[in-house]
C-alpha cells in the first residue's frame, strides 16, 4: 500500500517537471515573436528602404531638373548673339554756330545680345552690346579778302568703346518683324587725335603744313590743344526690320548728353556733344 502511494506521489512530480519544460518553450517562443515584431516596428523594411532610395533620387533629379530648368537654363536658350557692322555720319555739336563744320563718316563694329522677356511679353526684349566706333568732325576754313588769305582743315577723331541697353518689341507684319529699341548708351574713348593742315598762309602764298595732336593724355605745352573728357554718354533711337532669320537692318541715332571738349588750349570753354546717324546690320546665331 505505502509503495503504491509513493508511485503516484512520484508519477505526480514527474508530471509537473513535464508540463513546466513544456510550458517555458512556449514562453520564449512567444517572447522571440514579440521582439521581432517591435524590431520590425522600430528598424525599417527593404521595401521602405528602397521606397526613400527612389525618392530621394527623384529629388535630386529634380533639383537638376529646377536648375536646368530655371533662370539660368532658361536664360541661356533664349539670349541670342550676332555680330554687328555699320556705316553712317557722325558729328560734334557745339553751342556755337559755325557754317563750316562737316561731317566725318562714323565706322562701327561688335558684338550683340539679344534676351527675349517671353515671362513678360511675347514680343519684348532687351539687347546689350560690345561696340568700337569712330566718332568726331570736320572743319573746313576758306577765306580771301583783302588783307587775309587762309585755307585750312581740320580734322578731329574719337574712338569709342560703346556699350547700348536698349529695349526693344517686335512687330509683325507679313512675315517681318520691325523692332523699334531706345535706351541709354555708355563710351570710353580709347584714343583720339586732332590733325591741322594748312594750305596757304595768311599772305595767301601756298604752304603745306600738318599738324597733329593728342585728344587724350597728360598736356605738355602745345602738343595736347585740347582738355577732352574720356567718358560719354547718351541716348539711342532705333528702328530695325528682321527680312531673314537672324539677320537685321536697322537705322538709328546716337544723342550725346556729355560735354565732351571742356576747353581749348587758350582756356576758352564751350560744350561740345557727339550726335551719330548711323546704318547697321546684325547678324543672329539663332
Amino acid at each position: 500500500m505505502i509503495k503504491k502511494i509513493l508511485f503516484i506521489l512520484t508519477s505526480l512530480c514527474l508530471l509537473q517537471t513535464g508540463s513546466a519544460q513544456e510550458v517555458a518553450p512556449v514562453n520564449s517562443q512567444s517572447e522571440t515573436s514579440m521582439a521581432d515584431s517591435t524590431a520590425s516596428m522600430d528598424a525599417p523594411s527593404e521595401e521602405t528602404l528602397a521606397d526613400s532610395a527612389r525618392k530621394e533620387g527623384s529629388g535630386r533629379q529634380n533639383i537638376f531638373t529646377k536648375i536646368k530648368d530655371g533662370k539660368i537654363g532658361d536664360f541661356t536658350r533664349k539670349n541670342h548673339w550676332g555680330v554687328m557692322g555699320g556705316l553712317g555720319p557722325a558729328i560734334m555739336h557745339f553751342d556755337m554756330d559755325d557754317i563750316y563744320r562737316h561731317y566725318i563718316c562714323n565706322v562701327r563694329l561688335g558684338i550683340v545680345s539679344e534676351r527675349e522677356l517671353k515671362r513678360v511679353n511675347e514680343n519684348l526684349f532687351v539687347e546689350g552690346a560690345i561696340e568700337f566706333q569712330r566718332k568726331g568732325y570736320q572743319k573746313f576754313f576758306n577765306q580771301h579778302a583783302d588783307s587775309l588769305h587762309t585755307d585750312y582743315k581740320e580734322k578731329t577723331n574719337l574712338y569709342y568703346l560703346v556699350i547700348p541697353t536698349t529695349a526693344g518689341y517686335k512687330f509683325h507684319f507679313h512675315g517681318f518683324e520691325f523692332t523699334p529699341l531706345f535706351g541709354p548708351y555708355y563710351a570710353i574713348a580709347l584714343g583720339g587725335r586732332f590733325k591741322y593742315d594748312r594750305e596757304t598762309d595768311d599772305r595767301g602764298e601756298h604752304i603745306s603744313q600738318i599738324k597733329r595732336y593728342p585728344m587724350f593724355g597728360k598736356k605738355n605745352g602745345t602738343e595736347r590743344l585740347f582738355d577732352t573728357r574720356r567718358f560719354d554718354f547718351g541716348l539711342r533711337f532705333a528702328v530695325g526690320i528682321e527680312y531673314f532669320k537672324g539677320m537685321r537692318s536697322s537705322i538709328g541715332y546716337d544723342l550725346g548728353l556729355v560735354d565732351v571738349i571742356k576747353a581749348d588750349f587758350r582756356g576758352d570753354k564751350y560744350k561740345s556733344k557727339n550726335s551719330v546717324f548711323y546704318i547697321s546690320h546684325t547678324y543672329f546665331f539663332k
